[in-house]
């Protein structure tokens, strides 16, 4: 059962998808009878409190003069769909998230999410134990490898293209998450553990065998067809959103983010084509993916 955070309080729904139906109408989007729906991806759910989120759809609301409903989805694909479908006007969501949702539905970055002051992209690494793990990568052969998820470029796709260009063939182990993965490896359930950088800071236990690369952080995604005026009215007010300790607490409780800043599409355009380069489709990512259609458009601006 998924959580419905609004400006009028907190409310539990059987069916997520229902509101924002195929009968809303794009002129009343932002009225208290068809508010404007921002769906946060699993990832950008905090743990354990609904208090930021319904803080941030607050925010919105009185910054905007908008009628904003926030709201939390169960899994990847139902953020992505909401946001295709017309459900959600908004969406939080991972950069793997996104690149699916571009090639699928054309929706559109409206802002890039910055952490640890204004860094815009991660690094993604691979793991060991800083005692008695593997000395190197080519150790790793036939061992077991602990993975993120499949949703993940730092956590998946990144330590996956670098294994396969180095010849290593590791034993994968789905861990269900970066933490997850992390904890695998310090359980001896794994050797090494694929992850990004900023996650394994300051833990002495642990050790860099590899650097895979860098990604972008993940945007603020709009839907195609939501109108100019409504979308800059709650990009100007998301930018401001850290500039109170009030504000900075609750967007530092949605995955560690610390502002946000205007992107280019050519931004995500790189990384799209750095995945279909290495002959994958963004739905190689996703478990599911395969069931929505594989796409062999180029990645265009609509």
């Amino acid at each position: 059962m998924s959580k419905i955070m609004s400006g009028g309080g907190i409310l539990f729904a059987a069916a997520l998808l229902l509101a924002g139906c195929s009968g809303r109408k794009e002129t009343t989007v932002g009225t208290p009878g068809n508010p404007l729906v921002v769906v946060f991806s699993p990832e950008h759910v905090p743990q354990g409190t609904d208090e930021p989120l319904l803080f941030i759809a607050n925010y919105l609301s009185g910054r905007t003069g908008l009628s904003v409903e926030a709201k939390t989805s169960v899994s990847s694909m139902q953020a992505i769909n909401m946001l295709g479908e017309g459900k959600a006007d908004m969406a939080f969501l991972t950069t793997e998230e996104y690149l699916v949702a571009r090639e699928e539905y054309a929706v559109n970055a409206a802002l890039q999410v910055l952490r640890r002051g204004k860094e815009s992209e991660y690094e993604g690494v691979i793991l060991t134990r800083a005692s008695g793990g593997p000395k190197n990568t080519a150790a790793l052969a036939g061992a077991k490898f602990a993975f993120a998820d499949p949703y993940s470029i730092s956590g998946f796709f990144l330590p996956s293209v670098f294994l396969k260009k180095a010849g290593i063939k590791v034993e994968p182990v789905f861990a269900g998450g970066h933490e997850a993965a992390v904890k695998a490896l310090l359980d001896g359930r794994a050797a090494a553990a694929a992850t990004y950088a900023a996650a394994v800071s300051k833990r002495p236990e642990l050790r860099v065998l590899a650097v895979t690369g860098t990604a972008p952080n993940g945007p603020v995604a709009a839907r195609r067809g939501l109108l100019p005026e409504k979308l800059k009215a709650v990009e100007a007010a998301l930018i401001a959103l850290p500039d109170t300790p009030e504000g900075k607490m609750a967007i530092g409780a949605v995955a560690d983010i610390t502002g946000f800043r205007p992107v280019p599409q050519d931004v995500y355009r790189a990384e799209h084509e750095r995945i279909r380069s290495a002959g994958k489709s963004v739905y190689d990512l996703l478990p599911d993916g395969w069931q929505i259609r594989q796409l062999n458009e180029p990645y265009m601006p609509y």
